[in-house]
């Protein structure tokens, strides 16, 4: 390499840039299509799960009412589960009631990921934190399990996945209940 001429290794460095280039384009194309069909599998499970209305307060003067539109997130995890292309998951529901997304690494999505998603959406949805952000409630274990039957898991399953949980520290199971633990945001 020493001793071929400057000249040709700038011309060689240049094709490679190029080639990295137009390989870096077409990677930014492949993840905004696959970020675009990712978006439109949750809107379906949007579509599918709806949003629950709630009347809310109203002012003094009776003129101006507060409804309070929410998003059943543990159901949306669930319906997203049946919606996600193969081999990705939810993750994890943001507290701003953003989705993280994660592609498992596999053509299949693995049922303990789907299942854990589910249970950590009720965790997190149940849990009641008060205005300095510390826990004021968390749902029961019975009551997590009852809901992730309803959102289709059969009950062995969920009661494994949420003993999975504990031991990976996602969640704590004290008492009969079920807190949010170290790795909670996480898993």
């Amino acid at each position: 390499m020493a001793d071929e001429p400057l000249h040709e290794r700038m011309e060689q460095y240049e094709r490679l840039a190029t080639e990295a280039n137009e390989r870096a384009r077409e990677r930014d194309r492949v993840a905004t299509d696959v970020s675009d069909r990712l978006a439109a599998a949750i809107s379906t499970a949007a579509e599918e799960t709806g949003v629950t209305i709630e009347p809310g307060t109203r002012s003094g003067d009776g003129h101006r009412f507060n409804v309070t539109a929410r998003l059943d997130s543990a159901a949306l995890v669930a319906a997203a589960t049946r919606t996600l292309p193969d081999g990705f998951v939810v993750s994890h529901v943001n507290d701003d009631g953003s989705l993280d997304v994660e592609w498992t690494g596999t053509r299949e999505t693995p049922s303990k990921r789907e299942h854990g998603a589910i249970l950590k959406a009720i965790v997190a949805e149940e849990t009641v934190l008060d205005e300095d952000g510390f826990v004021e409630s968390v749902p029961t274990r019975a009551r997590v399990t009852d809901r992730a039957v309803e959102l289709g898991l059969d009950r062995s399953d969920a009661d494994d996945r949420l003993a999975r949980l504990a031991t990976l520290d996602v969640v704590d199971l004290a008492d009969g209940s079920v807190y949010p633990d170290e790795n909670f945001s996480r898993y």
